[in-house]
């Protein structure tokens, strides 16, 4: 499997998918102390050792995405939680409430899934970890009067967990982006190619440049490219952010207009990730 290797982590454990739905990966940076203890299409459950925290244990879930085999679910996880007495934290897509407030939209969820899903909790001695951002993390039929928000993602931890890492939170992205970016000497970026400005660079250095030799033209252009281009690269976290802050204060509207602002900006978002992405694919060659 490549993706680590392209993400920078040394060590990578899959569950392949079944079908065109499920499949889990586990990912990680620093070698050594990682024991994978159980794994299956819903889950990879394992064990954690550190030199100066100690043991403890994690399990990324994946859910059963069929209603009616909630039970078996809520099995799944009472079984995990029986299987260790290490401090445990659990996080994934449970595809599950706990509370009514939890859902926006059409029909209200069934109480009998609510409860049984909190009862599960309560009887595996799981507490949610909570989150920072937006409360929904799944969402269909945006700008139709069957929208639909849910928040199907969680953490959960066991009290001894959250006494090895009492300031462990959830953060709820749109879409993740990377916090860097970096740019140092003259290179051509490959994200340019997108811009019509480019190509004008191109052709007036060239025009202006027409009775010098090669290297001349090179470097007046180069020149050109990296004023014009690296005020661009500088910008492009902070477009990518601002068109961020305009979805999250748009997403909760239902109004025509509200729709219409929050589609452009995810369209404007969209947009600059494809750039920052040819970015960095450019950066990892």
């Amino acid at each position: 499997m490549q993706m680590n290797r392209q993400l920078c982590f040394v060590g990578c454990y899959a569950v392949d998918a079944v079908g065109h739905g499920g499949g889990v990966a586990l990912l990680w940076k620093n070698e050594g102390g990682i024991t994978i203890v159980n794994s299956c299409s819903n889950f990879i459950d394992f064990e954690v050792t550190h030199e100066q925290i100690g043991r403890w244990r994690y399990t990324g879930y994946y859910r059963i995405p069929d209603r009616s085999k909630r039970r078996e679910a809520w099995s799944m996880i009472k079984n995990l939680a029986a299987d260790s007495m290490l401090p445990w934290c659990i996080i994934g897509d449970f595809n599950d409430l706990m509370t009514e407030d939890e859902k926006k939209g059409e029909q209200c969820h069934p109480r009998a899934l609510l409860n049984g899903f909190s009862e599960t909790i309560m009887e595996c001695n799981l507490i949610d970890l909570g989150f920072t951002g937006d409360k929904f993390t799944w969402e269909r039929g945006r700008g139709t009067d069957k929208w639909i928000l849910e928040r199907l993602d969680r953490g959960l931890e066991t009290a001894a967990w959250s006494g090895l890492f009492p300031h462990a939170e959830i953060k709820v992205y749109e879409v993740s982006t990377s916090d860097h970016m970096p740019f140092k000497c003259f290179r051509f970026e490959n994200m340019w190619i997108q811009e019509k400005e480019c190509r004008n660079i191109v052709q007036e250095c060239w025009r202006d440049e027409d009775n010098s030799d090669i290297m001349r033209k090179m470097a007046k252009c180069s020149a050109r490219l990296e004023e014009w281009g690296g005020g661009m690269i500088r910008d492009l976290k902070n477009k990518i952010s601002n068109y961020l802050k305009d979805m999250q204060r748009l997403k909760s509207r239902r109004d025509t207009s509200g729709v219409r602002m929050y589609n452009e900006a995810r369209w404007n978002y969209l947009r600059l990730l494809e750039k920052q992405e040819v970015f960095w694919r450019q950066r990892a060659k």
